[in-house]
């Protein structure tokens, strides 16, 4: 078994694709900007956004809420928050190390409200 793709649904598919293209920066793979569904390379695998009433034609949906999270790493945090910043992203927090989860971590929501996880990697400390 292997992953295909975290999909996330939207109620507006223009602007969910112009914020994970845009303001996160993943490079669309498939679809258009206002397609129903589009996807977009991440790394090894793929964040897909989808229309939730076509989600909803396969089966039925719950209310929205914080069941999920899509982490995406970075190679600067610190960097990456000053970019998101100033494209306008509202950032939940600061960038915060978690020295037991070996990681620095960042939040943000995306237009529809989803939860958003950045993470870089602490240093090692060695020995």
């Amino acid at each position: 078994m292997r992953l295909s793709q975290v999909r996330i649904l939207t109620g507006d598919p223009r602007r969910s694709h112009r914020f994970y293209r845009d303001v996160i920066g993943l490079a669309p793979s498939f679809g258009e900007e206002g397609d129903a569904y589009s996807s977009f390379a991440a790394g090894e695998g793929t964040v897909a956004i989808f229309l939730r009433s076509g989600q909803a034609e396969v089966v039925e949906l719950r209310d929205r809420g914080d069941g999920s999270v899509l982490v995406l790493e970075v190679g600067d945090l610190g960097g990456e928050a000053r970019r998101l910043e100033a494209m306008g992203a509202t950032l939940e927090g600061a960038v915060t190390d978690r020295p037991d989860w070996g990681i620095r971590v960042l939040h943000l929501r995306d237009p529809d409200g989803n939860l958003v996880e950045l993470v870089e990697p602490l240093p090692d400390p060695g020995p």
